[in-house]
């Protein structure tokens, strides 16, 4: 198959990536005023994409953003781009802003935006090497706003998070909420396993509720419980999840930590066979 992953689709029109055109005054670029989802493409085919969609609409419902086109359209789109650009097998992002606005401001009701729908494809990452982590000090995760519950476009808390993994020799960060608990890392649901078995901290301490993490909850039978710094400096064992797939924790604060025995198990809710289990 020929690659050519310079495409994207934009508006409902699959188009050359250099012809794509989004204006200066979207709302997106200027106060990330949108939404987006990160959809994993299996053999051509577009993973969870109806519950993808179905939170796409949550978060858009919640800052008052209209899908402009039916979630027909926008499989049909994705499912032309994934092909067109020769990626059976990669990450799809669908990103829904509100759109350009002639007037500046939070919020200009009586200048009513046009909503921007882009799709892009890339090459799924080769699998990475187990995270090292450590506990962010420079932000904490706020649990009480309900941005904490869709994919924002802001996402200078993780930003900073991560710069601070890199900057004291670890590749991610686990984030505390506002009262000290554990709420997610940058880019995924945390789950631990102690003796008592697997654990991930419940929505009301700040993590995004990921759709990989809700398939595992039933998958391995974890609970959802709230998690102390010192809950997780004392799991056996850690990982890492989102759509694209699971990550495998090495370190924590410098200490080595066992490799997930079960992480071959636990990756088969990827296989679009598992259904919603």
């Amino acid at each position: 198959m020929t690659r050519n992953p310079a495409l994207v689709w934009l508006n409902g029109r699959l188009m050359e990536a250099t012809a794509a055109h989004i204006a200066p005054t979207d709302r997106g670029f200027l106060l990330a005023d949108g939404v987006f989802e990160t959809i994993r493409a299996y053999a051509g085919d577009l993973l969870w994409l109806d519950d993808h969609l179905a939170r796409l609409h949550s978060g858009a419902g919640l800052l008052g953003i209209a899908v402009p086109l039916s979630d027909a359209a926008i499989a049909t789109g994705l499912r032309e781009l994934v092909d067109a650009s020769g990626l059976p097998d990669g990450a799809v992002r669908l990103t829904l802003t509100r759109g350009p606005s002639a007037r500046r401001g939070l919020w200009p009701p009586d200048d009513p935006a046009t909503p921007t729908l882009l799709g892009t494809v890339a090459p799924l990452a080769a699998p990475a090497a187990p995270a090292r982590l450590i506990f962010c000090t420079t932000t904490r995760r706020n649990a009480l706003s309900p941005l904490s519950r869709v994919k924002y476009l802001a996402y200078g808390d993780a930003i900073l998070a991560k710069r601070e993994a890199l900057a004291g020799d670890a590749t991610d960060a686990v984030l505390l909420d506002t009262s000290g608990h554990v709420a997610c890392c940058t880019v995924g649901n945390i789950f631990v396993r102690s003796d008592s078995g697997w654990a991930t901290p419940p929505l009301s301490d700040g993590p995004l509720p990921g759709l990989a993490r809700g398939r595992l909850l039933n998958a391995i039978d974890a609970q959802e419980r709230r998690l102390s710094p010192g809950d997780v400096c004392a799991a056996r064992e850690i990982i890492i999840t989102n759509s694209l797939g699971i990550t495998l924790v090495s370190h924590l604060e410098g200490r080595a930590l066992p490799v997930c025995s079960m992480a071959s198990d636990m990756t088969a809710i990827y296989h679009p066979d598992c259904g919603a289990g």
